[in-house]
């Protein structure tokens, strides 16, 4: 386990006291949960890419095999 140093403006410092005191923690477990749940609360979420919202629609269509690689369904696109 890791440990870290951190200040704290007085009212906070005193505060914290005042919760360990009465809740029977210690501060240490106090400022732990108290950022895990920042943490939790606050983690990125994760980005959906196009492909992600359109798995749903995929085999649902029917058509070539090799529409993406055969070059005769090109001919006259653009056109």
């Amino acid at each position: 386990m890791q440990a870290i140093s951190l200040r704290l403006p007085d009212a906070l410092f005193f505060d914290l006291m005042a919760q360990a005191k009465a809740t029977a923690q210690t501060q240490t477990d106090i400022i732990r949960a108290a950022l895990a749940n920042y943490l939790k609360r606050h983690a990125p979420t994760k980005k959906i890419s196009a492909a992600d919202l359109a798995a749903q629609f995929a085999g649902k269509c029917d058509g070539p095999s090799d529409l993406s690689t055969n070059p005769k369904y090109m001919e006259g696109f653009g056109q």
